[in-house]
């Protein structure tokens, strides 16, 4: 039974410290200058179940990607006000979660940054954050993205242009890290 207490306290800790790390964008749903796109598990359980026909080895890990994926979340604004409180949050959650930062590119105007939580090997990253502003006074839009999952970083950058997701491009330069 005092194990049982044990376990059921570690269990209670360990939900607690996942939620107090996971950052709640819900309150940018309702907000008219921000677009955001929220794909979770269910629908990347739709999409892998779809019967493609095609031993095409690209669809194969196509599908595979999307089975592995938890979510992604995508926050866009072209106000400077709500870009600042996005760069604020993605501050926020990439010291709360430790990341790592994985690049940084500064071309034609903008500032593109990736973070990565490890995954389970080299090729696999457990939660990929880009953030992407302009230095230039004329541009204002930012882009949050966050996705969560057992990501390939050499494929998501298909799965992100499929999907028309803002800074999908960006995306492309990490299959030649």
């Amino acid at each position: 039974m005092k194990r049982i207490k044990i376990l059921g306290l570690i269990m209670a800790v360990a939900c607690m410290s996942t939620t107090a790390v996971a950052q709640d964008f819900s309150k940018y749903d309702n907000v008219r200058e921000i677009t955001s796109i929220v794909v979770n598990k269910s629908m990347f359980k739709l999409m892998s179940k779809l019967d493609l026909g095609s031993d095409d080895e690209d669809v194969k890990s196509y599908l595979e990607l999307v089975e592995n994926l938890e979510d992604i979340k995508v926050y866009t604004t072209e106000s400077l006000d709500y870009g600042k409180q996005l760069q604020a949050d993605f501050n926020i959650l990439k010291s709360k979660n430790n990341l790592e930062e994985l690049m940084r590119i500064k071309d034609d105007g903008k500032n593109v940054n990736f973070y990565i939580k490890p995954g389970k090997t080299d090729d696999y990253v457990s939660q990929l954050l880009m953030f992407i502003n302009s230095s230039e006074a004329s541009d204002t839009q930012s882009v949050l993205m966050v996705i969560n999952g057992n990501i390939d970083l050499k494929n998501i950058s298909k799965l992100t242009s499929q999907m028309n997701i803002p800074g999908a491009k960006s995306l492309e330069n990490i299959k030649n890290k």
